[in-house]
């Protein structure tokens, strides 16, 4: 038996009719000006969860993954954040071919890094003016 996720009062108060329809109009509005095709939408999230790592003194620690994808089902190589000062090349061992990773002592999302994988992105995606890409992802302070 699983047990209910939680979510924090804020964020599913953040989710009703209203909302939900301005997304719409807008996700409507940009599909009818810029006409992408569907390997030009993309989704973006990051999300926490335990990894054995590599010694036996970090094992459980938490690492941030940044995942993307796009309605054909390709992505984005990921994003690793690591909780610690310094990378150690062997915690990249086994991602996926073209991952980037940092370290940041929370391990989580920070203004600076989400600036460094929205490069990623925009280098992976091929984005540009002559090829507009949508990138939908959530409304957090370190992505806006």
């Amino acid at each position: 038996m699983r047990a209910p996720t939680t979510y924090i009062y804020a964020r599913a108060r953040g989710f009703n009719r209203e909302v939900v329809a301005k997304f719409f109009d807008t996700y409507e509005s940009l599909m009818d000006k810029y006409k992408f095709p569907a390997n030009n939408i993309y989704n973006v999230d990051e999300g926490r969860r335990q990894v054995g790592c590599l010694t036996s003194a970090e094992r459980g620690t938490s690492v941030t993954v940044v995942v993307c994808m796009n309605v054909t089902g390709s992505f984005v190589p990921p994003l690793f954040i690591w909780p610690r000062k310094r990378m150690k090349a062997e915690l990249m061992d086994g991602s996926p071919p073209g991952s980037i990773c940092v370290c940041h002592p929370s391990g989580w999302m920070q203004l600076e890094i989400f600036s460094q994988w929205f490069d990623h992105f925009v280098t992976f995606s091929g984005a540009s003016k002559s090829n507009p890409v949508l990138l939908i992802l959530d409304g957090h302070s370190t992505h806006v």
